[in-house]
């Protein structure tokens, strides 16, 4: 890890000794931005749907925890600014702001009001677009353009009935008063910078004088902000009334933000990139941003925190991050934008975020065997899950022998014992160092438990329209206003007991509890109250055959606030007899298995889940690969198998009642040579040269993907090339997964030559931790394939030498030597 990535894999730095407050505005001093006086600079990321989401059970107000999440995922990465277009622009959508003309929907305020109020304790500072280019799902320009009838949407910015309603929808945002702050949005410093619209490609130099001096009269203490989609814009660049230009970038690119931020500031204002794309900023680029002053801010595109129940919420538009990072790609991003915040922050960080324990959502059986689903922790890399069996006090046993990560979210008790057992996860840092651990839930043999804690209502079956819900710290408290009725239930399958979590103490205001058997008729279930250092808990075990269970309030003057629910019922998949035969592949004695290929079985009838042995050994002694807890009917290694080696295969299904393992297992079979690259992954010759990275020290080259092939088909690596000076050039790939060549003997690739004169190739490896070379002349101007012994490798003169360990090779390079020429490259396979 590069010193600067080390730097963003450290936890939030507390700020620093400046005195500085969250109620102190943001201001621009010419093309700076300052704080308090000093220099403000930042580095961010858009978190566009906190005031309306489209990513969860359709178009919905984002939970308070999502909220509460995202942004201290945001804070976790560095970040001092955060943009977003749905805490101003909500248009024509029934859970928008303005759904009709002219109609304002109050309601709708609320996940802002929580936003804002949040990002104000997090010390995070917020740019709000007032409209948007694009008629998305939480409308923009274009809706109040068809509200009105224009013809031509770009009439909204010469139109007077266009200006007038935009002028009245921003007033009317702009003057709300926060219940949680007391301020009105105007006035709160939270909201560093109003944006006239996002990527309003058409704004007119009129329209941006007169919609950002009216912008400034209603809030003339934070900024104004205007930019397009693509370059920038000139309008907002000439507008007195406009603060901070805004640019948007993808990809992303240092050089392109640093041409236009010099632009910009040379005409005195502030230059931002409001969205970057995500995957595409490399350390290198957040070296040259944090050293560049003309770059006011860079927001990348875009990020997402946990979901309610288990892992995170999902978007599909290629730029999404998820902290610490799904993939090792997306975990590469997430640390560059993480150090390029917090170079850019320097001493203005705000204080470390407090950390939110995980919530087990569920223990739900699987064929008999236990499935714990958690909702994650902002700022954790993985997760340890712990089982008790005599109570909620321990004592515990670890489970996961390695950490788990959301993704693994719900984890399989492989060894779920036949008795009560009781779980807790603790979040972990980076170190493995404990951050939070959650609450003990307890499920019996043969029950499911789930916890309902209330952020929504998909967990409920109805609910009276007079429950309110309310944040109150990382939980949400529901009850209806005083002196009014109301009700909550939930759908139950063979009830057992349901829990339910009150802050008040004692009787007062308290539900009573009905069940219905029918679905329509409902009648009194006795309850248990008992008080607890936090509250008031009400039990209840209903009779089994009921099929749902609901609070109901009655008019109280201090009606009892719901914090939480949990309902114990019979499970629903259980396991009599153990599973049913099935096969495994590869089958006995087969060869030539490719070793990045998926070990592969059929399902087996009644499995929970299924165990995976490879070993060299006949007795599957030393195994290379033992996992259990598999959920599907494959599995890919996270290490390839060695090429060119023979392996035993055992695959055992297993349930509550038992194992079965496949027939005529263990099987053996032995795997054929390993690719190493056949450049048929690429999508493009850009994706090509994004892997294979010119070495600067050597002269220019132009990769691309060409027809030219090992064996006519598909696509090859052609490098066009100028030693020059230097002497040579070089490309270098690190490869995405570390590769075990240990059952090689060669290195075998297909090359081509131009036919320049004195052209040679140098072949070069990283194998733990040290380098391998080998060089061969380029002469064969129709192709032919080089099988290059392993053994022939040598240290570089200036390398350190070592043993030659094939087993982790992470980095294969091609040195070209010689005139400037063509080459090609294909096929590329450690083999025997």
């Amino acid at each position: 890890m590069s010193a600067l990535l080390a730097a963003a894999a450290s936890s939030p730095a507390t700020a620093g000794p400046n005195g500085r407050t969250a109620d102190a505005f943001i201001q621009r001093d010419g093309s700076t931005l300052t704080l308090q006086g000093e220099p403000f600079r930042f580095a961010g990321t858009n978190l566009y749907w906190l005031g309306l989401d489209e990513n969860v059970d359709g178009t919905n107000p984002p939970t308070y925890f999502r909220i509460d999440d995202a942004l201290k995922t945001a804070r976790v990465m560095h970040a001092t600014v955060v943009r977003s277009h749905t805490l101003g622009t909500s248009l024509g959508c029934a859970q928008c702001l303005q759904p009709a003309p002219g109609i304002f929907n109050e309601g709708a305020f609320a996940p802002i009001d929580y936003a804002v109020e949040r990002a104000r304790a997090y010390g995070l500072r917020l740019i709000i677009p007032l409209t948007d280019q694009w008629d998305y799902y939480h409308g923009g320009y274009p809706t109040m353009a068809k509200w009105l009838g224009l013809k031509d949407q770009k009439d909204f910015y010469t139109d007077p009935r266009a200006k007038a309603a935009y002028k009245d929808y921003v007033r009317h945002v702009l003057n709300h008063v926060n219940p949680h702050t007391g301020l009105a949005y105007k006035d709160d410093p939270t909201i560093m910078s109003w944006e006239l619209g996002n990527e309003l490609n058409d704004m007119t130099p009129a329209w941006v004088d007169e919609m950002g001096a009216y912008v400034g009269r209603l809030a003339p203490r934070q900024l104004i902000s205007a930019g397009r989609q693509q370059g920038v814009d000139a309008a907002a660049l000439a507008s007195p009334e406009v603060d901070i230009v805004d640019v948007h970038y993808y990809p992303s690119s240092s050089a392109a933000m640093t041409a236009d931020a010099a632009r910009v500031t040379d005409r005195g204002k502030v230059y931002i990139a409001g969205e970057h794309g995500s995957d595409s900023l490399t350390a290198a680029d957040a070296l040259v941003l944090a050293d560049e002053p003309d770059v006011a801010g860079v927001l990348s595109w875009s990020l997402f925190g946990h979901a309610d129940d288990h892992g995170y919420v999902q978007h599909d538009d290629g730029f999404t991050l998820h902290y610490p990072g799904d993939t090792a790609a997306m975990r590469t991003d997430v640390l560059a934008n993480a150090a390029l915040a917090k170079m850019t922050a320097g001493q203005s960080r705000p204080p470390a975020v407090p950390v939110t324990p995980p919530l087990i959502t569920a223990i739900t059986k699987r064929s008999g065997v236990n499935e714990i689903a958690w909702r994650g922790t902002a700022g954790a890399h993985t997760y340890r899950v712990q089982r008790s069996v005599t109570g909620e006090r321990g004592p515990w046993t670890t489970l996961t022998t390695a950490p788990v990560t959301d993704n693994d979210a719900p984890w399989l008790d492989a060894t779920t014992p036949r008795s009560r057992a009781w779980y807790q996860v603790t979040a972990l840092d980076r170190a493995g160092r404990a951050l939070a651990t959650s609450a003990a839930l307890v499920a019996g043999p043969d029950q499911d438990v789930r916890v309902d804690p209330l952020q929504n209502w998909a967990h409920t079956s109805s609910h009276s329209d007079s429950l309110t819900r309310t944040p109150d710290g990382d939980d949400v408290r529901i009850a209806p206003p005083a002196l009014a009725a109301g009700h909550i239930a939930w759908q139950t399958r063979h009830p057992r007991e349901i829990t339910a979590g009150f802050t008040t103490h004692g009787r007062v205001g308290l539900p009573t509890v009905q069940v219905t058997r029918d679905g329509t008729t409902w009648t009194p279930a006795k309850s248990a109250v008992s008080t607890t250092r936090d509250g008031t808990v009400l039990r209840v075990e209903p009779p089994r055959e009921s099929v749902g269970a609901r609070l109901v309030w009655a008019p109280s003057s201090r009606p009892a606030p719901l914090t939480g629910v949990t309902l114990t019922q019979e499970a629903a998949s259980v396991a009599t007899t153990t599973p049913g035969a099935f096969e495994q592949n590869p089958k006995d004695g087969a060869t030539g298995v490719p070793v990045t290929a998926p070990l592969t079985w059929t399902a087996s009838e009644g499995a929970s889940h299924y165990a995976v042995t490879v070993s060299a050994h006949a007795d599957l002694s030393d195994p290379v690969v033992d996992v259990t807890g598999l959920k599907d009917t494959s599995y890919s290694p996270s290490t390839n198998l060695r090429p060119n080696t023979a392996y035993y295969l055992r695959v055992t299904a297993v349930n509550g009642a038992g194992t079965c393992i496949a027939d005529g297992a263990p099987t053996r079979f032995t795997t054929g040579a390993l690719t190493v690259d056949g450049f048929e992954s690429y999508p493009d010759s850009a994706a090509l040269s994004s892997s294979y990275v010119r070495n600067t020290g050597g002269g220019p080259v132009s990769l691309s993907l060409d027809g030219e092939h090992a064996d006519g088909e598909g696509r090859a690596l052609r490098a066009a090339y100028d030693p020059g000076a230097p002497g040579y050039v070089g490309v270098i790939r690190s490869l995405p997964v570390p590769q075990d060549w240990g059952g090689a003997r060669n290195l075998r690739l297909w090359a081509k030559s131009d036919g320049t004169e004195g052209q040679s190739l140098t072949v070069q490896f990283v194998a733990a931790g040290i380098y391998w070379e080998k060089t061969v002349p380029l002469t064969d101007t129709d192709g032919t394939v080089l099988t290059l012994p392993l053994a022939d490798f040598t240290n570089p003169p200036w390398a350190t030498k070592g043993p030659l360990d094939l087993t982790h090779v992470t980095q294969t390079s091609f040195y070209f030597n010689g005139k400037a020429a063509t080459a090609w490259i294909d096929s590329i396979t450690a083999t025997d």
